[in-house]
């Protein structure tokens, strides 16, 4: 009878990159912990990104993650004394004998580092304990998009493990331990999101619908976590001055910089210096406006997700008491995805006089001055936009649903009401021409008092999106696997070496030849020259602020 389950999050290169591994606890651990523990079972959570910091000794030593033969050798029973050594020190602080089942999350981040990892310890777990593992994450649903090329990894793992979940998998593991446990009449095979082999060939279930959880990080030691702060009572008495520079270490700045200044702290510790959690929270899923290019216009995520307000708000005043902080990252497609939502949202968190800060991503589309003020009084500190393109030509091309004057008024509104606003920009959209890129920059250029960051990204296809799935709809034609599995590791191994911690660029498997134009070469050479451009716009604060501190940090 399965009662009592183990989670691991899987490592990944920013668990030794040198600015530090994340000052935020992960959500996907804390959402299955704190659904399972709902419905009656013993959970613990292990993030293997600290035990990782520890046996980290040099790069040579991880170099097998990176090898295709050596992983799937291992994984159809070849031992492996480098592979046994990785997991036995990365469980030393896991009592695996403990559990009835063993969760393994695989991660987010389009890792290879991290899913072989994953793969590897749920097979020294398997053959070495006899406890059946779960794995999931969204990094299998990124196999399973482009299973294709990695057709023959996900063949492999299928072969091996007979419980992989694509897509949120909190009800789902918890109706597949009712059907192992004998209390549900069903085939592990009609459940939602499960991953399986029949007669040779990969399916995937749908995936179940995500459900709106308050987190529970339970067991997990949440000074792995913790930011340095300035203490704004550290002498006594508050010191409101200090509180601001606090805010715009958290809100202000993007996460890497907020990430790596907390980090040169940790080496240089000062008594004025405080510990702070910032905690991460989601009440929506699935976005409404289903862009183009985007995965949310997948066929499978129709239905937007909302969370009840006043639950939502309870949940984030229990978090406040159990975790002593105000300090909130909300991960919603868009925080006003339902007018009435946020609405309601904002005004029990101001009736209720709670003391949150917090920021989240949004769009212009139904933002007034009057509700921005209204979601000002109730905390929000930092808005993030999906802006993408100011070409009314891509607007309405990726179906992006956004009225440039409107947001004009909106980034000016957040100015006067203290909101931080960011830029989310894409550049190397199908029939992107330089006179649309033009208009970009000078939309930047007018509204730069407005703006504080720009995230700038590089398009890629994605097979699950509508350009993905109708190419034709936006005059390309795809070109699959320019880029093999193998090649891929040989890529992310040389990056490791190079520049551990920083995103590999993995998910750039899929390019496209515009139909009558350029090809995918070119479209890269064009895209590289907007990015520089884009850059050279951005807010020099921010590089002013990293050069002080990579002064501080070569003192420490």
């Amino acid at each position: 009878m399965i009662q009592r389950i183990g989670f691991l999050l899987a490592p990944c290169e920013k668990g030794i990159s040198p600015h530090g591994y994340t000052n935020i606890p992960p959500l996907s651990l804390g959402i299955l912990s704190g659904y399972l523990k709902n419905e009656g079972y013993d959970v613990e959570l292990y993030d293997l990104n600290s035990a990782l910091a520890k046996i980290y000794r040099n790069d040579e030593q991880f170099a097998f993650l990176y090898d295709k033969d050596t992983v799937l050798k291992c994984l159809k029973g070849e031992e492996n004394d480098k592979v046994n050594l990785f997991a036995e020190e990365l469980l030393q602080g896991v009592s695996i004998k403990d559990y009835d089942v063993i969760g393994i999350s695989c991660g987010a981040d389009f890792s290879f580092f991290q899913l072989h990892s994953a793969f590897l310890l749920a097979n020294y777990i398997e053959q070495k304990y006899k406890i059946p593992v779960i794995l999931g994450g969204n990094n299998i649903t990124y196999l399973g998009i482009f299973k294709d090329t990695f057709n023959e990894l996900l063949k492999t793992i299928l072969e091996v493990f007979p419980y992989i979940i694509k897509g949120p998998g909190e009800v789902v593991i918890a109706e597949l331990i009712q059907v192992l446990n004998g209390k549900m009449q069903k085939s592990i095979y009609e459940l939602d999101g499960m991953v399986y082999l029949k007669d040779g060939q990969v399916y995937m279930n749908p995936e179940h619908e995500p459900v709106v959880v308050c987190p529970d990080w339970c067991n997990l030691p949440m000074e792995n976590y913790y930011s340095k702060i300035k203490n704004p009572s550290y002498n006594g008495k508050w010191n409101e001055k200090v509180e601001e520079e606090n805010l715009l270490q958290v809100f202000k700045w993007p996460f890497f910089l907020t990430q790596y200044v907390s980090t040169v702290r940790k080496k240089r510790p000062r008594p004025e210096y405080m510990d702070k959690l910032i905690l991460p929270y989601i009440f929506n899923f699935h976005c409404p406006f289903a862009c183009a290019f985007c995965s949310e216009s997948d066929e499978d995520r129709k239905r937007v997700i909302i969370g009840e307000a006043h639950k939502v708000v309870d949940d984030i005043e229990g978090l406040i008491e159990k975790y002593k902080t105000s300090y909130f990252y909300f991960f919603n497609n868009a925080a006003n995805a339902s007018g009435k939502f946020i609405d309601e949202f904002c005004n029990h968190i101001i009736d209720r006089r709670i003391d949150i800060k917090w920021s989240d991503c949004a769009r212009f589309n139904n933002l007034t001055f009057e509700r921005l003020k209204l979601m000002r009084d109730a905390g929000c500190q930092k808005l993030v936009f999906g802006f993408e393109t100011a070409s009314q030509k891509l607007i309405d091309l990726v179906e992006k649903k956004i009225d440039l004057s409107h947001g004009e008024r909106v980034l000016k509104w957040c100015k006067e009401l203290g909101i931080i606003a960011d830029l989310e920009v894409i550049t190397g959209l199908p029939q992107e021409k330089d006179e649309d890129f033009q208009e970009t920059v000078q939309y930047v250029t007018k509204n730069k008092p407005y703006i504080n960051y720009m995230t700038i990204n590089e398009f890629f296809v994605v097979p699950n999106s509508k350009i993905g799935r109708y190419p034709e709809r936006y005059n390309i034609e795809l070109i699959r696997n320019v880029i093999s599995y193998s090649k891929i590791l040989e890529r992310s191994w040389k990056y490791f070496k190079e520049m551990k911690g920083k995103q590999t660029g993995n998910f750039k498997v899929y390019k496209y030849n515009e139909i009558g134009g350029r090809n995918y070469k070119e479209v890269a050479d064009k895209t590289k020259s907007y990015i520089k451009a884009l850059n050279n716009l951005q807010n020099k604060e921010f590089a002013e602020v990293e050069y002080v501190y990579r002064i501080l940090e070569q003192k420490s």
